[in-house]
């Protein structure tokens, strides 16, 4: 048996049962060499796989630790535990709730991502292979990113064929744009909205244009994408910390619900006008990950549409990255924006040292509905936009309450405001 994939080695690796010992012998020294014994119990936990649409569908897939192996040589049984300790936080991390992943044999992982589509999961799967390799070989060479498709599961192995990285990531690409192209802009808000959160309630994503004022000549220069996750049962929104604990795939989900809202109401609104420029909140967990990447991309070239000169990416989520990670998240979307942004989750104090030489143009932040008096928002505004400064050059303060605040803010030095509005849908 050798089912056809759509690229990749014409000859399946085979994994066998640990007591099928007659039947790994026969493996190697047939037309098939790369045959691989099972771990104990590995078998059991893929029945539920067992003849799954998943197989055919593309959603599961083997990444390989043979070049780390390779490198350490004698050394691989010491380090042995230490590898897979990493891979499995890695994976634990990246998928979550969002798929499930087993160790099938000492070198192979078993992943399945249910909700990814074919090579989109293949991409994932090599990304997070080049991940564990980077660590650990401190870079990941094209030949070493050893990834299969599982093509069949049975009670007593599974088949699987090496794919290409390079036809992989190409095919990734045409599917997202082929799906985003299907779907339009009303069926993305759909699709990502509402939807089951991983602590099991339903929520919607609610966004609403709030207007951005230049504060050096109090000029509008464009409007703020903002936001408010509700839970669908009340329509309370969730509080900072709710938001904190949801899973890598609910806030991508936000982010993409919260974009192609705005751009529906900006489609309904702008008349013909177009705005300076537009303000687009993103995770920095969404725009780490290459498929909220990808998504983020389409939909900041449709934003361009809606502007004169340019879409800001404000990248949230920041504080405690390490530096280098978030200079390289920026790096990645800059190509879709004039420039990226760091948005805080609360006013700054001294606690911002990942941010310091992180080469942001601008941070922002939200003020605080609860100060009311202009004496309270002097002070505050005082202490914020000094610390702000140490990060970058730019302050932008949304969520003001009036403009009267905006102009005190101006005259402390920030760059920026954005008014408060009530919420739209």
């Amino acid at each position: 048996m050798a089912a056809a994939a759509p690229f990749g080695s014409s000859s399946p690796c085979h994994f066998v049962s640990p007591s099928d010992q007659s039947g790994l012998l026969s493996q190697q020294t047939s037309s098939t060499p790369d045959a691989r014994r099972f771990n104990q119990g590995a078998a059991a936990s893929l029945e539920p796989y067992l003849d799954s649409t998943l197989l055919a569908n593309g959603q599961i897939n083997l990444i390989s630790l043979d070049a780390i192996t390779e490198r350490l040589g004698s050394r691989w049984p010491m380090r042995r535990e230490l590898v897979y300790d990493y891979t499995e936080r890695m994976l634990e991390q990246h998928i979550g709730d969002a798929g499930h992943f087993v160790r099938v044999s000492e070198t192979d992982f078993l992943v399945v991502l249910p909700g990814v589509q074919k090579f989109a999961a293949q991409a994932r799967c090599l990304r997070y292979l080049r991940e564990v390799l980077t660590y650990f070989l401190g870079r990941a060479l094209p030949a070493d990113l050893t990834v299969r498709e599982v093509t069949r599961i049975t009670q007593d192995g599974l088949e699987a064929v090496l794919l290409d990285p390079a036809q992989v990531q190409a095919a990734a690409e045409r599917e997202t744009a082929k799906e985003i192209e299907r779907e339009g802009p009303t069926g993305r808000v759909d699709r990502w909205t509402p939807f089951v959160a991983s602590d099991g309630r339903t929520v919607r994503v609610s966004c609403r244009l709030e207007p951005v004022y230049e504060l050096k000549h109090y000029s509008q220069i464009g409007h703020r994408l903002a936001r408010h996750v509700l839970r669908m049962n009340t329509e309370d929104p969730l509080t900072p910390a709710e938001l904190q604990n949801l899973s890598r795939t609910d806030i991508e989900k936000i982010d993409l619900a919260t974009i192609a809202r705005g751009l529906d109401r900006l489609r309904a609104e702008a008349g013909g006008q177009r705005d300076l420029s537009l303000i687009i909140p993103v995770s920095y967990i969404t725009l780490s990950h290459l498929h909220g990447r990808a998504s983020l991309a389409e939909l900041f070239e449709e934003a361009k549409a809606f502007v004169r000169t340019g879409v800001i990416c404000e990248v949230c989520d920041i504080e405690g990255v390490p530096q280098a990670a978030l200079m390289t998240a920026t790096s990645l979307i800059r190509p879709y924006c004039m420039f990226a942004s760091g948005g805080l989750s609360a006013a700054p104090d001294h606690g911002v040292g990942n941010l310091r030489d992180a080469r942001l143009r601008a941070v922002s932040f939200e003020a605080p509905e609860a100060i009311v008096s202009d004496a309270e928002f002097f002070g505050w505004a005082k202490r914020s936009i000094r610390a702000a400064k140490q990060v970058a050059r730019s302050v932008m303060i949304y969520r003001i309450a009036s403009l009267r605040h905006a102009g005190i803010a101006g005259l402390l030095g920030a760059s920026h405001a954005g008014l408060r509005t009530a919420p739209l849908d």
